[in-house]
This record gives structure tokens, sequence and C-alpha cells, in this order.
């Protein structure tokens, strides 16, 4: 996202600049990748050795600007510390309405609602019909656009809090106002994802998914959780309406609305999305307007108007 954001020469070219002056930075960058990876896969251990060459880059930069990195650092951990408690409550609270509730209370009533909508097909036949016409390699990269969701939150939340400790905190709130929104509406319209409607799903789904595992997991959880027979909930989420990786990317991309290509990034990011949930049935249909929503009214609630003002 920054280097979205900001001009190749005031990312790049003044990180370039200061390795080619200090030129023994290479070194030790290298050595401090062939470390990792004597541990770790080439792929794991290059992006944390750009991890790392990211914050030695911050650090460097905070000697110029205004605050220390120190206190910088600490309104980052301070909003991580709180996005990282308020996501364990709204899990200990999903699980506790998943106890009280039928989770598949609505679930016929959005498969005839997505029917209705979608030309007389559910997105279990839409989503099978693409799984014969789309390559491999594009159903591969749509799975991997769903899961990226948590990294490129985690993204907005980092630059949010490193611009300032009040917008770090905001940003958060925002979050967790969408997420609490969610769990009131899951609890007063329980949903859990169309993909339980089809009978050969796993017989029918790409195996060579990340998407395969966790849906897998929860056909086979289900009998037991609807009929409050699990001892145990684990951290799983359940809910299906409204989707939370709609909302989230929606939150994100206000935040970096004034830091141009980003902004675009992220608004492409979540048409990407959009259209994932349904390919993969994750959600309904209704959930994509129903996240979008749920993450505007959490902006609204949350006064975001004067986020940029600080």
């Amino acid at each position: 996202l920054c280097l979205l954001a900001l001009p190749l020469r005031q990312s790049i070219g003044i990180f370039w600049a200061r390795y080619r002056k200090e030129k023994l930075r290479f070194v030790f960058a290298l050595l401090f990748l062939v470390a990792l990876h004597r541990f770790l896969s080439f792929a794991i251990a290059m992006l944390l050795t750009v991890e790392a060459l990211f914050v030695a880059e911050l650090v460097e930069r905070s000697k110029s600007e205004a605050g220390s990195f120190p206190k910088k650092a600490l309104a980052v951990l301070a909003s991580a510390a709180y996005m990282f408690l308020g996501a364990s409550l709204v899990m200990i609270y999903n699980d506790i309405i998943v106890a009280a509730r039928f989770p598949l209370s609505y679930d016929a009533f959005l498969n005839r609602v997505d029917t209705s909508i979608l030309w007389g097909r559910s997105v279990s036949v839409i989503a099978h019909t693409m799984f014969t016409v789309l390559p491999a390699q594009l159903l591969s990269f749509l799975d991997f656009a769903y899961f990226q969701m948590f990294p490129v939150v985690g993204a907005a939340l980092l630059i949010s809090a490193y611009h300032s400790w009040r917008r770090g905190m905001q940003f958060v709130g925002c979050c967790l106002t969408a997420y609490y929104l969610t769990l009131l509406v899951f609890y007063v319209w329980p949903t859990y994802g169309p993909y339980i409607f089809c009978s050969t799903h796993t017989a029918q789904f790409p195996r060579y998914l990340t998407s395969y595992i966790f849906q897998t997991a929860g056909i086979e959880n289900l009998p037991a959780i609807s009929q409050h027979r699990s001892r145990s909930l684990a951290s799983g989420y359940y809910i299906a309406f409204p989707s939370m990786h709609l909302g989230l990317p929606v939150i994100a991309m206000w935040f970096m609305r004034r830091w141009g290509f980003a902004f675009w990034f992220l608004a492409a990011y979540i048409c990407i999305v959009a259209f994932t949930v349904v390919i993969l049935e994750w959600h309904y249909a209704l959930d994509i307007p129903g996240g979008i929503a749920v993450g505007a009214l959490a902006l609204a609630i949350m006064g975001c108007k004067t986020a940029t003002g600080d």
C-alpha cells in the first residue's frame, strides 16, 4: 500500500540511495535471508526479510520526522492489541450465539432470495458451473484473494496507527463496530453459508483450494453444531450475512482514501472479493451489499468524517 500511495522517489528511491551508500546493508540483508531460509521456505523467508527491511526503513525515516519511532511503534502496538482483544471478544460472542441459536435459521430464506435475484440459480449452481469453466489458475487466484483480506486490513491498521495513535484507534474502532453490528444481525437472523445446500459439494469443489479445507471441516462439524452436541466451538466464525470480507475492506478503503492508488487498489480488491465470495460459495449474493452496508454504517457511527483532521 505504501508503494502504491507514495511516488517511487519517496519510497524505493530513498531506500535504494541509502543502501547504495552503505553497501554493507546488502550483506546483512542477504545473511538474514539465508539464515531464515535454513528453517523456512524461500518464499516465507523472502517475505519476512522484506518486512524486516521495511521496519528498519521506518526506524531510519522516523529520525527525521516529528515523533520518535518508539512512540509510533507504541501507537501501532496499542492499536493492534485493541484489535486482538476486540476480535477475541467477537469470537466469544459468536460462539455464545451459536450455542443459543440454530445457526441455519435463515439460510433457506437467503437461498430463496438469491435464487430470485440470480435468474433462478442458486450460488451453488453458479459456483459449480464456474468450476468447469474457469481455469485452475484463476480459481487459485480467487482463493488466494479471499484469504488476503486479513493482511489487507492489517496493512491499513499499520498505516493508520503509524500516522497517529488516534487514527489507529479509530480504524480499529470502526472494524470492531462493524463486527458487533454483524453479531447483532447474526443473533436475530442466523445464517451459515450457501455451500451447506449442496449435497455434492465435497465431491465437486476443487480440492487444491484452501477454501476446500475450511468448508469441508465446516460441513463435517455442522450436524453437531446445529444440534448443540458440539463440546467445543473453538475459534470458528459462523456468520454468513453480512459478509465481513466486504465490510472490513470498505473501512480500510475509506481510511486510505487520500492515499491515491492505494485507495483504487482497495476498490479493485473489493470488486474481486465480491466476485470471489460467490464463486467459492462462501456467501450468499445478498451478503455482499449487506457487508458493504455494515462497513459504511460503522464508519458513520464512529463519526469518521473527522478522521483526517487528527
